[in-house]
């Protein structure tokens, strides 16, 4: 069977890559250019704080062994605030990710006055999409109360930005196109979902030759934001950074990962390694 597949891929390499290599991509690049401000950040030092959450499970016949946790950790790996639950019952994956959100919402809560940058992994603006409305609101209700809570993505689908340009790939892959310096994309204010607040969206490359990221300032309108706060942003994010990504942020998934051996020693602990799972049947 993969045999074919590879030589479909070969076959029509060309005529599936041309869908991205047309005129239009020629014309977003040229506009996603003009909208490149270099900069090379100059890094300040300051208190970065990475904030994440995990959550996993063993479906065992009739109930689950879960659980869920949530970190805020400095760029020195401080361990600001934790919270988790690990329990045995009826559980799905949607239930699961809102109490991760619910515990990142609280750590990030907690540990804001003790840093200068909270820095959230994921995009808001996603979890507008993804989440239930009470959980958006709790989200809501923690920034209102801080100015220094921002979200910062790996990886985007959003198609916001170039729209309009008859996109086919998301904004992020078109910025990634334009070259290696360093810098940021012109503030553009995301108003899809101002009935819950204002987010203000940049991309941005903290050091040269290394990927892009997507930056969202929530409770900030385009007018509110300047180019030297933006650089200024950039400059603390820089300081504690490792391949142009924030090191807190890698702190904070390492420490609140949850895998399938932490699952598995939970499992033991409780007394149910004979107890027979969901797929056992299918060996996997």
């Amino acid at each position: 069977m993969l045999y074919e597949v590879y030589l479909d891929a070969i076959r029509n390499r060309e005529q599936r890559l041309s869908k991205f290599k047309d005129n239009s991509q020629d014309r977003i690049l040229s506009e996603a250019s003009s909208r490149w401000i270099k900069y090379h950040p100059s890094s300040r030092i300051g208190i970065s704080v990475g904030v994440d959450s995990s959550w996993n499970k063993r479906s065992f016949q009739g109930f689950d062994l879960y659980v869920v946790d949530a970190i805020a950790v400095t760029s020195d790996n401080t361990i600001l605030e934790r919270r988790w639950n690990d329990d045995i019952g009826m559980t799905n994956e949607e239930q699961l990710k809102y109490k991760a959100m619910s515990m990142e919402a609280m750590v990030a809560d907690h540990s804001a006055d003790l840093a200068d940058i909270v820095s959230v992994d994921g995009s808001l603006i996603s979890r507008f999409v993804k989440y239930r409305r009470e959980t958006i609101f709790e989200i809501i209700n923690i920034i209102k109360n801080h100015d220094n809570i921002i979200f910062i993505s790996k990886t985007s689908d959003s198609t916001t930005q170039f729209y309009s340009f008859k996109s086919i790939a998301a904004d992020i892959y078109y910025y990634n196109h334009i070259g290696q310096c360093p810098g940021f994309s012109i503030p553009i204010e995301n108003q899809d979902y101002s009935n819950y607040t204002s987010v203000i969206e940049i991309y941005a490359r903290l050091k040269e030759c290394t990927p892009i990221i997507k930056i969202e300032i929530p409770q900030k309108k385009r007018s509110d934001v300047k180019e030297e706060e933006i650089k200024e942003l950039l400059n603390i994010l820089s300081y504690h950074s490792v391949a142009g990504y924030p090191y807190c942020l890698k702190l904070a998934h390492e420490n609140c990962k949850i895998n399938s051996e932490d699952i598995a020693r939970l499992s033991s602990i409780y007394g149910l390694t004979q107890e027979s799972q969901t797929r056992d049947a299918l060996n996997e």
